[in-house]
């Protein structure tokens, strides 16, 4: 009798972001009748656990703050759900998360590794990642990574990586006829309408975008936690508050944003693959990203405009997009079922490596 080919999914702190959001979009497509997955957070804090829960996945929210009792917390968890891939989203302590992980799962399974993002790695820190990837990587079945820039990137340590589009809920595609419905009822002469999806962090720089949004007297719809905003960030949403030219601002689906958004701006230092991004592209938002590692896949996408740092070009920019006002098509599939199955390719071929032989590995696992 077969049964499900098991996968657990190894993160840190379980927050409304990429990858948690694209497990619950991608649900539907990943908990198949050949596939269980099951999730575990380690952690300080855990906000994101029941959406995840209530899409169906199985999840484990820890609190360990030591490593010694972080690894020992995962270890009782994969003996516990046995499952036959690993497949780890973390980016701190990989060695000894690959180590403890492929310890746990004895002689049977595989472990899979994406990397989220574009790491600049200098110096120490680049010795150690080197030095943590000759290792490691000899216990990993499959490298992957969401982005040609992130592959690019992980190419400098000798990975060669399989590029996993990230993808959007299959509801942003039904939004792209929303915005156009919004757009046909805007009250002519009526000020442009910014977008900006994400939480605030100094790596997103939101107030190099917001500094030209504010000078150019737009209006805007912020979408995110604003925990890890910059003073100048939240000085200048407040101003724009005052004058009342932030319409929302705050936590929340993104819908209204890519709805009722005139364009996207996405100002980060460097990313993986934005969801957000990958999500304006699909409701046809035209957009202006930084020129920046991990972003520049996305130079050739119809309606995105890619500048560097200056102030000056950021405004010049955004007025051009605001101007132009047509809307873009993704040559890109950003699907969940085609993100999903092509995950699904990624576990299948772990294993049959780990098996030694070329079989179809859902009608060879044994119950």
């Amino acid at each position: 009798m077969c049964r499900k080919i098991r996968v657990l999914h190894v993160m840190s702190n379980l927050r409304p972001s990429g990858m948690e959001r694209m497990l619950v979009s991608g649900a539907p497509y990943m908990l198949t009748a050949e596939f269980e997955h099951s999730i575990v957070g380690i952690g300080e804090e855990h906000p994101y656990s029941s959406v995840l829960e209530d899409a169906g996945y199985t999840v484990h929210a820890l609190s360990a703050p030591g490593r010694l009792t972080r690894w020992s917390a995962l270890t009782r968890v994969i003996r516990s759900d046995r499952p036959d891939i690993v497949h780890i989203h973390t980016e701190g302590s990989y060695l000894p998360t690959v180590i403890v992980a492929r310890l746990a799962l004895g002689s049977r399974g595989a472990v899979v590794r994406t990397v989220h993002n574009v790491f600049l790695a200098r110096g120490r820190w680049l010795w150690s990642r080197w030095l943590q990837a000759r290792i490691a990587d000899t216990l990993v079945a499959a490298m992957v990574a969401p982005s040609p820039d992130v592959a690019e990137n992980e190419r400098g340590l000798g990975r060669s990586a399989q590029v996993v589009y990230n993808w959007v809920d299959d509801a942003i595609f039904e939004l792209r006829e929303a915005r156009q419905r919004s757009k046909s009822e805007r009250i002519a002469g009526s000020r442009p309408v910014a977008a900006i999806i994400g939480n605030c962090s100094e790596t997103k720089r939101h107030e190099l975008a917001l500094a030209a949004i504010e000078q150019l007297g737009h209006e805007l719809i912020h979408v995110g936690m604003e925990d890890g905003a910059s003073l100048e960030e939240t000085a200048r949403l407040a101003r724009m508050a005052d004058s009342g030219r932030l319409i929302h601002r705050g936590a929340g689906g993104p819908d209204r944003a890519l709805s009722e958004g005139d364009y996207y701006v996405m100002p980060s230092r460097n990313e993986g693959m934005g969801v957000a991004l990958a999500e304006a592209l699909v409701c046809g938002l035209p957009s202006v990203v930084s020129d920046s590692p991990g972003l520049r896949w996305a130079r050739n996408q119809p309606g995105v405009i890619s500048v560097s740092d200056s102030p000056a070009e950021w405004a010049r920019a955004i007025e051009a997009v605001a101007a132009n006002g047509e809307p873009s098509q993704s040559t890109i599939d950003f699907s969940a079922r085609r993100g999903a199955s092509e995950y699904e390719e990624v576990y299948r071929a772990a294993l049959r490596g780990k098996r030694g032989r070329d079989t179809d590995v859902g009608s060879t696992i044994a119950s």
